[in-house]
């Protein structure tokens, strides 16, 4: 199962280290817990702030959003708040703090905002161009109804297995998330149906 830690290496061919840029590590679809009654509409919510979901744009674009805070964001019943996302740079733009670019990752395109708060910061950004495939961990953020992402890490992909391993990641994760929010759903279903398909007691009286 996918725990954050042992894939998606620009720079190793596969073997990222995502508990070291995120004290949470990454993400396990059953690593989930559930919301009160009454308290999300059955929103479920990943252990930790810092949980990283891999997604492409497409899910990003159509999450919906929070009753209670439209800064929050859902995919699948579950809250997301850091994401990893694989895809080609493109209109790369340096400034004195920030870099900027389009990731296009084939089911759409969303824009990154690199901050340059550290020296490592500004290497990290030099060895990638436009054209090339990168791999972005950030927080995804929306503003005046536009989503973007806020990376904390860009890096390069040189062994492009994986960029079908993000792909198959995705997939297995969206599944994942459905079946468990079908699950979640399934008792208060059977409930009603039970009740649906009771006949009405017999009508003994004679007139």
């Amino acid at each position: 199962m996918y725990n954050g830690g042992d894939h998606y290496d620009g720079n190793g061919g596969g073997a990222a280290n995502a508990n070291s840029l995120f004290s949470g590590g990454g993400f396990m679809p059953s690593q989930t817990t559930n919301t009160p009654e009454g308290s999300g509409g059955g929103i479920t919510k990943t252990r930790g702030a810092q949980t990283l979901l891999p997604l492409t744009v497409k899910q990003i674009m159509d999450a919906s959003q929070t009753n209670d805070d439209k800064s929050s964001f859902v995919v699948n019943g579950t809250e997301v708040s850091t994401v990893r996302l694989v895809g080609r740079m493109m209109n790369k733009a340096e400034r004195i703090t920030d870099v900027r670019f389009i990731l296009d990752d084939g089911t759409g395109r969303i824009e990154v905002n690199r901050w340059a708060n550290e020296t490592s910061d500004n290497t990290e950004m030099g060895l990638v161009k436009d054209g090339d495939y990168v791999i972005v961990n950030g927080g995804l953020k929306g503003f005046q109804g536009k989503r973007h992402i806020v990376a904390y890490s860009v890096r390069l992909v040189t062994n492009y297995n994986d960029i079908t391993h993000h792909f198959l990641y995705c997939i297995y994760v969206h599944l994942d998330l459905a079946k468990a929010k079908k699950s979640a759903t399934q008792p208060q279903v059977t409930a009603n149906a039970s009740t649906w398909n009771q006949a009405p007691p017999p009508n003994n009286q004679v007139v």
